[in-house]
Formats: C-alpha cells, sequence, structure tokens
C-alpha cells in the first residue's frame, strides 16, 4: 500500500478491538483526541436519498481482470493489486479528483447480527468490504467504497476468494490470485449512497478519507460467510 496515510496505518503500534486490552479501542495509537470527522458512523436513512447524478461515479478498469496477493493482516483479509497491471480508477461522482485503487478488505464478526462497520439506520450487517482508493494528484486522501455483505443465493462477489481463506488462516500468510474483477464486488444499484468526510476506521484513524456507503448489499452465502469466520488473528 503506497498511500501516505495507508502506510502510517501499518506503522502504528499494535491494537487490538477488544475493550478489556491494552491496546482496545479506548487506547488507540494515534487517534486523534479532537477528531470532528471520525469513521464509522450511522448512515441515517431519514437523511439520506439516491442520487440521479449527471455525473456519475465513473469505474475504469473495474471489469476487467485484476492479478494480485490475499494477505492475512492480522485485523483483516486484504487484497493487494499487482501494480504493474491496469489498476482500477474511480472518478466523476461529486469526488474532488481521481482516485486509483490500492487495496480492498473485510470487516466481520462471528454472529450475523452483526460485522458491518458502518449501521444503516441502527442496522447492522454480517460484514462490509472497504474498495479503498488513493487519489491521483493529491496522495494524502483516500476515497474508500463501503459496501453491506448479506446472506443470500448468490455466490458471485465471493467466489474468487472463497478457496483462499484456507490458505491464510494464520496473521502472516500469503496467497497469489489471478483474475480478481473488482466489479462483483459492488451492488447493482449504484446511485443509492451516503456520502460523507471521515477518518479511517482503524489507527491511526486519520481524517482523509472521503467515504462513498452504497445502500444496498451484495450477497454472499452462509458457506462464503462461514470460510472467512474461520481465519485467525494475531492474539494479544
Amino acid at each position: 500500500m503506497s498511500s501516505s496515510a495507508a502506510a502510517s496505518a501499518a506503522a502504528v503500534a499494535e491494537w487490538g478491538y477488544d475493550d478489556e486490552e491494552i491496546c482496545g479501542p479506548c487506547n488507540w495509537p494515534g487517534v486523534p483526541k479532537n477528531g470532528t470527522q471520525q469513521s464509522p458512523i450511522d448512515l441515517k436513512l431519514s437523511k439520506m436519498k439516491a442520487y440521479t447524478l449527471a455525473d456519475p461515479i465513473k469505474f475504469v478498469n473495474y471489469n476487467k481482470p485484476l492479478n494480485g496477493e490475499f494477505v492475512n493482516t492480522g485485523y483483516s483479509v486484504q487484497f493487494l493489486p499487482d501494480s504493474r497491471m491496469d489498476v482500477p480508477e474511480i472518478y466523476g461522482g461529486m469526488l474532488d479528483q481521481s482516485y486509483r485503487f490500492i487495496q480492498y478488505h473485510y470487516h466481520w464478526a462471528q454472529n450475523d447480527n452483526e460485522g458491518s462497520e458502518h449501521t444503516l439506520g441502527g442496522l447492522s450487517y454480517p460484514a462490509e468490504l472497504h474498495l479503498v482508493h488513493q487519489g491521483v494528484d493529491d496522495p494524502t486522501k483516500l476515497a474508500v467504497l463501503g459496501v453491506f455483505l448479506t446472506i443470500g443465493k448468490d455466490d458471485s462477489a465471493l467466489s474468487a476468494e472463497e478457496a483462499v481463506f484456507g490458505k491464510i488462516c494464520e496473521s502472516g500468510n500469503k496467497a497469489e490470485y489471478r483474475g480478481q474483477v473488482l466489479e462483483k464486488k459492488l451492488p447493482e444499484n449504484l446511485c443509492s449512497f451516503a456520502r460523507y468526510q471521515g477518518s479511517l476506521t482503524t489507527p491511526p484513524c486519520s481524517e482523509c478519507v472521503t467515504w462513498t456507503v452504497f445502500t444496498d448489499p451484495i450477497s454472499v452465502t452462509r458457506e462464503q460467510l462461514a470460510a472467512l469466520r474461520q481465519v485467525c488473528f494475531r492474539k494479544f
């Protein structure tokens, strides 16, 4: 990951999600003490609207196969693209510049009632996908597409990595993958989303992110979600 904001996230001290841990959320390193744009948030349905844009979000190379590497970072499952290929980009749709894809990762829990970082009108989804992009003109800025995952019969969204999860069960494990198509990670309705200025959701929680969180989820099977939940993280 080449962005300064993303690189700094990797450089912070160890942290965890358990409030009872010394390195739990209350003591996360690098978190702005007086931050005013922290993520994630609850997306209020009453304040949201479906965008019918004259200039919708443009997706470049999202339909082309992409080679890369899956990594168990100790905190999530992350996909890093091969930078020698035609890396996907997004622009338009009220974004202030073009943004180049640098990685995606998942957030989830061990039950179906929670897992997503954002909530939609107070509702949690079993998991949430973050497609992270770095500003082309200003690389200190990030644009993240948030996609909720719900349990259903359509398995196309996670069909690429379902078999990979078993190869990266332990923190630090890596597995190469060829032919990833990011378009499969997007919902059909790309015009209904929440847009706000926020932060990274993990340390150092830098307030450098333009968030686009789609209101419509994508479908994953219960078996795929179970495979994701078997991925183990570091112990503190």
